[in-house]
């Protein structure tokens, strides 16, 4: 048996942790630069505010209600994941972080420690309610994909009270002889799109599909979905996070940029980001792609017009795999120069780290050297120094940390659980 927790509207859920007055308002958060929406409470989505809608577009909404704004705050949210999660190794000894809001848990030998699953689904709901203040639904199924679809029925549903068992074959077939197929885990808006046009709108209706069709239509991985909605497990718990395959970084500026220099520093700082990460699960890069585009939303000042636009990437495969951030900032930054162009407002640059390949492959031949073992070992001091002293307080000269470039964030909150002066106090 598996269960899925997941906790509502995560971001929101976060900044009301921290400010209980928000509670019952109507709260957004919004995405790097303060672009988009990301996270919306119940009551804004009453509003009939969108995932993902411009937040320019709701200068007039908020004149007329009062709806609370906050900037995407990842140190606070990072933290606060990292405690959901451990909170869930206190009821087993296994957890699969899913996402930064989500977990996969198996269940199977505690059925003496609680007196139902659905006695277990409220306890987790009421220790993260205590000890976060954070909101969480609960799903049990037989497979994870099950699991997935008494998650989905937990939140849509008040009557479960956050909690969703799918245990008998009974109740199986009633919840999937209702339940969507676009809302299916898996299933896009392609797949959905394919099957009502054969008539299969339901998850009942997939699942009793002939196989051959599902294999052909939709390959093995929607063969693997079709066997899971049958209560044979095909996705097992996945302990040990996976090394990522992709490494991408790519906020975007404060305001528009012109030249080159700045551009330069942010791409700076972007990749000893995404090096970083790339030494954190212990991989190195064979090739790394730069992008850079303007904006494409802007208009010119005046008469209204497009602005003019421009974009361009370039890959640079590597000669050799390496993790060290000096060697690729050699050859990100010849990736920029070839593809910038003077004449434009720029609002983002990018680096992309691919053809990632696991830390001890070192592939060195007549013909090929090896990554640089200095480098590396330098690379892997500077992390440690900036762990224990502050986050860039060690960094590359061409890291100028240029105040005019980093994203904006107007509207963001305190870090009350990371920054020793933004801790709450008790009077």
């Amino acid at each position: 048996m598996y269960s899925l927790i997941d906790a509502n509207a995560f971001y929101v859920s976060c900044e009301r942790s921290f400010d209980p007055s928000l509670e019952g308002k109507p709260v957004i958060v919004l995405s790097n630069r303060d672009g988009c929406v990301v996270a919306r409470s119940d009551q804004a989505k009453a509003l009939s505010i969108k995932m993902g809608q411009p937040f320019f577009e709701l200068e007039e909404l908020r004149k007329q209600h009062e709806i609370f704004v906050f900037s995407s705050n990842y140190t606070l949210y990072g933290d606060m994941s990292s405690r959901f999660h451990s909170i869930l190794l206190n009821f087993v000894e296994d957890v699969e972080v899913y996402s930064i809001d989500e977990a996969f848990i198996q269940v199977d030998g505690y059925e003496g420690i609680y007196p139902s699953y659905q006695g277990l689904g409220q306890t987790i709901r009421e220790t993260m309610d205590q000890w976060l203040r954070i909101p969480v639904c609960v799903g049990f199924g037989p497979t994870k994909t099950l699991a997935k679809v008494a998650n989905k029925l937990a939140k849509a549903n008040p009557d479960y009270k956050g909690v969703c068992v799918l245990e008998s074959p009974e109740s199986i077939q009633e919840a999937l002889a209702t339940f969507s197929v676009k809302d299916l885990w898996g299933v896009g808006g392609r797949y959905a799109a394919m099957l009502k046009r054969h008539g299969i709108t339901t998850a009942a209706q997939l699942r009793d599909t002939d196989e051959d069709w599902i294999n052909q239509k939709m390959t093995v991985n929607g063969l693997r979905m079709v066997h899971e909605l049958r209560g044979f497990s095909c996705k097992f718990l996945e302990v040990g996070q996976p090394a990522k395959k992709v490494i991408l970084t790519a906020p975007s500026f404060g305001k528009l940029i012109p030249d080159l220099e700045t551009i330069t520093d942010a791409l700076t700082s972007h990749l000893a980001r995404s090096c970083e990460k790339l030494r954190k699960q212990d991989s190195l890069c064979g090739a790394v792609t730069v992008f850079l585009h303007t904006d494409r939303f802007r208009r010119t000042p005046g008469n209204g017009l497009p602005a003019k636009q421009y974009s361009n990437s370039i890959t640079i495969p590597l000669p050799h795999p390496t993790s060290a951030t000096p060697e690729l900032l050699k050859y990100a930054t010849s990736g920029l120069k070839s593809i910038f162009k003077y004449g434009y407002n720029y609002q983002k640059v990018g680096v992309m780290l691919t053809d990632l390949v696991p830390g001890d492959y070192r592939q060195k031949g007549i013909f090929v050297e090896g990554p640089n073992e200095k480098l590396l070992q330098l690379s892997t001091v500077v992390d440690e120094l900036n762990r224990h002293y502050g986050q860039d307080k060690l960094r590359l000269a061409s890291q100028l940390y240029n105040p005019d470039w980093p994203m904006k964030q107007n509207y963001l909150s305190k870090h009350y659980t990371t920054r020793w002066e933004d801790i709450l106090q008790v009077s």
